[in-house]
């Protein structure tokens, strides 16, 4: 059986492919109905789970994909939700946006896989490892197939962004991401 951790992260990596797929096909405007709308049942989820209240569904995804040392029921997912919003709130090109889904999805995941077996800890973050960054880095590469020679620039800044220990990476990275293609 796959352990827990490698089992969030193919999860990670597919609802951000998904995610690539709906703002490609349907476009911007669907995808971000489509946040919003999971984002307010999300949130209502949780409300239930804080009180106490058994969701089935939501339960076996909890005990599945849930890390142990979450602040509440769906921190990563709403985080999550959270992140892609912004990059679809703040960005109008569409390959842009899935160039940020791509790494937030692909890079971030890259980094926990790879970074867990680590063994050099970055000096200003020691939750972190060297390794796992420049897999965030390399894995990071491909959204070139987006956004061309920008991804090089991109892939940088978010793996800068994503170790540092300010608020959780799925909002970072899309934030430092955002910054970033509005700014070049």
């Amino acid at each position: 059986m796959i352990e827990k951790e490698m089992q969030r992260q193919l999860f990670h990596i597919a609802i951000g492919l998904i995610s690539i797929l709906i703002v490609i096909y349907l476009g911007r405007g669907f995808l971000i109905a489509g946040l919003f709308f999971t984002i307010i049942i999300g949130t209502l989820i949780i409300n239930l789970k804080t009180k106490g209240i058994a969701v089935p569904i939501v339960d076996w995804f909890e005990k599945t994909f849930e890390r142990e040392n979450a602040h509440f029921p769906g921190w990563g997912s709403f985080w999550y939700a959270i992140g892609v919003l912004i990059a679809a709130t703040y960005l109008n090109n569409i390959m842009q946006i899935a160039a940020v889904i791509y790494i937030l999805a692909i890079g971030d995941a890259a980094s926990t896989i790879v970074g867990r077996k680590g063994k050099l800890k970055l000096p200003f973050n020691k939750s972190k490892t060297f390794e796992g960054s420049l897999a965030f880095f390399i894995c990071s590469l491909p959204a070139y197939f987006f956004i061309g020679p920008l991804a090089l620039g991109l892939a940088a800044v978010t793996t800068i962004a994503e170790s540092i220990p300010i608020v959780d990476d799925n909002v970072i990275v899309p934030i430092a991401a955002v910054v970033f293609l509005m700014v070049v």
